[in-house]
Parts: C-alpha cells; structure tokens; sequence
C-alpha cells in the first residue's frame, strides 16, 4: 500500500472518529441538532481526499457506531436519515452540474424521501404519536424546506473554505 492511500485511510478513520465523538455529545439536549450536523459535516474531507465510496463507508461506520454507542436516538437519527448520507449524495449530485432547477428538483425530492422516511421511522418504530393539528404538518414540511436551503448553501461554503484553507495542512499531516 503506497503512502497516499495509507494517507487517506487515516484522514478517513480520523474523521470517522471526530464524527462519532459529536454523535456521542448529541445526549445533551440543546445540541442535538448542531452535534449532528457538525458530525455530518466530517465526512467532507473524506469525500473530497478519497472519493464518494470512502464517503458511504465513512457515513455506514458512523451510522454504526453511533447506533451501537451514542445514547440519543434523536441526534443518531437526524445523522442517518438525512444529515450523514447529504454529504456524499450532494458531491454526486453537484458533479453532474445539472441545471440549477433540476439541481434544486433533486435535492428536495431526497428531502422529502428522508422526512418520509423519518416520519414513518417515528411512527413505525419509536411509536412517536402524528399531532392531531392538520396545519403542523406542511408548517413542520415548509420550515424544513427553508432549513435544508440554509444548510445545503452552507455546507457548499464548508467545501470551498476546506479546498482552500483546510485541504493543504490536511495533506501534509497526512503526506497525501
């Protein structure tokens, strides 16, 4: 094995960790949210130094763990319905270089599969009750779709600041 491949085998595992260590803090009740997004922000590094493969191998150990290890299902499972996997999925995604609408198309057709995905998880699976309200269903759906266009726009910000700033060090601690 030649020295860039060990190089991003240790980038990947280290990222790996520091992703699971936020999950593990997702116990704590205010930063719920915030651990798990910041969790899922870790594979960046991942996808960009050794692929998209990496990335779903580095989003499927995470998942894992944290599933075995980190106490909040809550946090765990914003991680693995959505946050984890959007990383991966939005470098696919942006390197066909669609046209902005479609682009866009695609991107809320996988959020919404997710909150389907999470509702039926809730439901099925935790036994979490639907509100009776008619009206907290599309307000929760159309706060979501105003969120998930805050953090797309600032994970592609998270990108260009790791290409620039971060991807250099990064590759001399581990002579990649």
């Amino acid at each position: 094995m030649n020295k860039t491949r060990v190089g991003k085998l240790a980038l990947s595992g280290v990222f790996t960790a520091l992703a699971l260590v936020l999950l593990l803090l997702t116990s704590t009740p205010i930063a719920t949210v915030g651990t798990a997004a910041l969790a899922a922000v870790c594979g960046i590094p991942v996808v960009a130094e050794a692929g998209r493969r990496a990335g779903w191998i580095h989003f499927a150990a995470v998942t894992a763990l944290a599933w075995l290890l980190a106490p909040a299902a809550e946090g765990n499972g914003m991680y693995t319905v959505f946050l984890g996997w959007y990383t991966v999925f939005k470098a696919w995604l942006e390197q066909k270089h669609l046209p902005r609408p479609a682009e866009w198309g695609i991107k809320y057709g996988a959020l919404a599969v997710a909150m389907a995905v999470g509702v039926a998880g809730s439901v099925f699976l935790l036994q979490i009750p639907l509100p009776a309200w008619d009206w907290v269903i599309p307000a929760a759906v159309l706060l979501l779709c105003a969120i998930f266009a805050v953090y797309d726009r600032c994970l592609t910000g998270l990108v260009g600041m790791y290409l620039t700033r971060l991807q250099p060090s990064l590759r001399k601690i581990f002579k990649m």
